[in-house]
């Protein structure tokens, strides 16, 4: 058909060619819209559209001449008209945020480098193609997030959110530490960061940075690096505080005694010293630290960084007893005269695998990480596998690959890399340490120095979001394999805790007062892998911090941390230059900084929901006496309801619904299920009607100082400011 096109165009004197591409339909498995059918387009687009151009520059020897549109964007913008094709069109792009704001970088990106007009190049195509489905390979935090909204509630006024704090378990105050990190403010950020969390090093290096999966920046590109800000932040500034660190007044009698000194344990014990608390923590190892210290190599964490926060927590006021019994008896220490006691013991069993045949070569990651970490000698053989796909598996393949005489390391696992639950940069690790990823094999028996492996199918996606597998009939795979390791997941002794008679369900739910990680007995309180099983180090800092929280409480006293940031930077200055950075950002600082600029200050500023409307039906009103430096107003007569506002809206709400709306009639806003104002009349006094859950009430306003005249009804002082700017604001086109 093209060819007879194109001939046919010749023929008349005319030019031909062909647009790549429309959205693509497919197959609405996920029901996000309703109906059978949903459109692809933007990022997930690219590869199949530039693919199909490939395809088309081969056949017609780069004769056929092509326009572009499917999934361009600022990033490969260049590239495309590189390869010869123009024009290039966008709508997918234009309706995130920031999108309108890009137009301008892309133009000038191209006109800098004069990239119109030229041939179709056909083996530029091909090599934007084949990187196209590089790209696309497996990135565990595009997989995990279709979205970064979060479970909260849009509120009408102050909604202001940074997506990355609420994911945060310890809600760390992310934001305002990026941006002093960004002013080369160490000090300050570093303050910032240890108001909440104790262990500001060892997160530095191996949090699981659940802010980053929900980082706004998502949006435009790749997410903040947040977890590298938190470690620049403490490289430079944790001298200075430490060395300002001064003795903390003694709070009562009361002591507290903590049974772990893991990530929970530590942050429980912090935050009550901090406070004033006679505090011990009791390890029954020779080091702090737990799993940090005695599991997790120190390639991946390096002893500095553990003996920093530790000597940091002891500057606090926190005392040690190691080598103690980990069979604790909390009657022995009530007795010995602690009220308070927590549990923060860790998940230091691995679950066990059988196979057929040698069991007596198979090692668990815990107890092999363990001896690795203590610089034992450990005679593994040739070729190891390891079973398994977590950051533990990652852990143990890559200390496999540094034992004397191992030369080949496997990891076997019965799904694919993408559905691996290590972090990305613990496989690309992995990977760069040369151990072969073995996907889709379920290993059955081990004799002989042979694994035998079931070979297995993908299936159908279920809730987890990961698709199932299934055995392929008759069919293995053999692996010569000297000695197998199992990092098929931990779990806690609870035999320790039921003979302190702490209660819990099938090894499982521990009964506690969730709101403070209280147990069924009296002041004693219990966190991290005690209490969730394996979890991560942020996780068990939250749970730390909460039981503290609670101690505090019981002791009429409050935990020590202050909110209140704003005085550490120039407001005026931020709000002005967010807009700024609505896109790609090639800043001209340090690296560090650079990167820091990239942040969005999404508790300081948001207005996405302004960003992303086609219609401009959400506009910002400045007003003074609020949180947030500009309230949201939504004009019922612009919008469409196209829902674009309520996709990238952080909070699980819609603007174009919860918003405070300004209506165009009387009809439409008693119509309408939003809550409302409308003018009915001007004369001197500016009349309005105010709908509020379907209730009508009146309000006037003096049109010369807008200043109110009378109301009558139920009108909020929120509602009645907003009201009364939006008057002023849009005063002339009202009148």
């Amino acid at each position: 058909m093209l060819k007879r096109l194109q001939s046919f165009a010749k023929e008349h004197d005319r030019q031909f060619g062909v647009k790549l591409s429309n959205t693509l339909g497919v197959k609405n498995k996920k029901k996000v819209l309703t109906g059978d059918d949903m459109y692809m387009s933007g990022r997930s687009l690219f590869p199949l559209t530039i693919n199909v151009a490939r395809l088309l520059a081969e056949e017609f020897h780069g004769e056929l001449s092509m326009s572009f549109s499917g999934g361009a964007t600022i990033n490969n913008v260049q590239e495309i008209v590189d390869c010869g094709i123009s024009p290039v069109t966008l709508v997918t792009d234009l309706l995130k945020p920031g999108g309108y704001g890009r137009l301008f970088q892309m133009a000038e990106k191209v006109e800098k480098n004069n990239s119109f007009d030229k041939k179709i190049d056909i083996d530029k195509i091909k090599t934007l193609a084949d990187n196209s489905l590089i790209d696309m390979n497996y990135k565990k935090e595009k997989r995990e997030i279709s979205t970064v909204k979060i479970p909260t509630k849009l509120e009408m006024f102050d909604c202001y959110v940074a997506p990355c704090e609420e994911a945060c378990p310890i809600h760390q105050d992310v934001a305002a530490y990026i941006r002093l990190v960004e002013e080369g403010k160490y000090n300050e950020a570093f303050e910032v960061i240890v108001s909440k969390n104790p262990l500001p090093f060892i997160t530095g290096y191996i949090c699981d940075h659940q802010c980053q999966a929900k980082c706004t920046r998502w949006d435009y590109e790749e997410p903040e690096q947040i977890r590298e800000m938190k470690k620049i932040a403490a490289q430079f500034g944790y001298r200075n505080y430490f060395d300002k660190i001064s003795s903390t007044e003694k709070l009562g009698d009361s002591k507290a005694a903590i049974i772990g000194a893991g990530p929970a344990g530590l942050s429980c014990g912090f935050f009550l010293a901090k406070a004033g608390l006679d505090v011990t923590i009791f390890e029954r190892s020779s080091r702090a630290g737990g799993t940090v210290q005695n599991v997790i190599p120190d390639f991946r964490l390096p002893q500095s960084a553990i003996d920093a926060d530790i000597e940091f927590i002891k500057k606090h006021g926190v005392k040690f007893q190691f080598g103690t019994d980990e069979n604790f008896s909390v009657e022995k220490l009530k007795a010995d005269g602690y009220k308070y006691i927590f549990v923060g013991i860790g998940a230091t069993k691995s679950n066990p695998i059988k196979l057929e045949g040698e069991n007596e070569n198979i090692l668990n990651s815990i107890e092999f990480l363990w001896h690795f970490n203590n610089k034992e000698n450990i005679q593994l053989g040739k070729n190891v596998a390891v079973i398994g796909g977590g950051n533990s598996a990652m852990d143990a393949a890559r200390a496999s690959k540094r034992i004397d005489g191992v030369e080949k390391v496997h990891i076997v696992y019965r799904r694919t890399k993408e559905f691996m639950p290590a972090d990305k940069e613990e496989l690309d690790a992995a990977l760069e340490d040369g151990v072969i990823f073995q996907e889709l094999l379920l290993p059955i028996s081990h004799k002989n120095k042979i694994l035998q492996c079931q070979k297995m199918k993908l299936g159908e996606v279920g809730k987890d979001g990961r698709r199932s597998v299934t055995p392929i009939e008759n069919e293995f795979v053999e692996l010569e394999i000297d000695n197998v390791i199992s990092a098929i997941g931990e779990s806690v002794d609870y035999d320790i805790l039921s003979t302190n008679n702490i209660s819990f369900d099938q090894g499982k739910n521990i009964l506690i007062d969730k709101t403070s990680n209280e147990t069924m007995l009296e002041n004693v309180f219990i966190g991290g892998d005690a209490y969730r099983g394996p979890s991560t180090v942020v996780e068990s800092i939250a749970d730390g911090k909460k039981a503290a929280e609670a101690i505090l409480k019981k002791e009429n006293a409050l935990l020590p941390i202050s909110n209140n940031f704003s005085n550490l930077f120039d407001n005026t200055i931020l709000f002005g230059n967010v807009n700024d950075k609505k896109g790609i950002v090639n800043g001209t600082k340090n690296e560090a900084q650079n990167e820091a600029n990239r942040c969005l200050s999404c508790s300081f500023i948001c207005n996405k929901c302004v960003d992303v409307c086609p219609n401009r039906a959400n506009v910002t009103i400045k007003i003074d006496g609020f949180k947030d430096a500009f309230q949201i107003l939504h004009i019922d007569g612009m919008c469409n309801d196209c829902g674009n506002c309520e996709t990238f809206c952080p909070h699980a709400g819609a603007p174009y619904k919860d918003k405070l709306t300004l209506f165009w009639s009387e009809k439409e806003m008693r119509e309408s299920k939003n809550d409302g104002f409308y003018l009915s009349k001007v004369n001197g006094t500016a009349s309005f009607l105010i709908k509020k859950e379907n209730e009508i009430s009146e309000l006037e306003i003096d049109t010369q100082n807008y200043n109110v005249k009378t109301i009558v009804g139920r009108i909020d002082e929120s509602e009645l400011k907003l009201i009364s700017e939006t008057f002023k604001y849009y005063r002339y086109l009202f009148l």
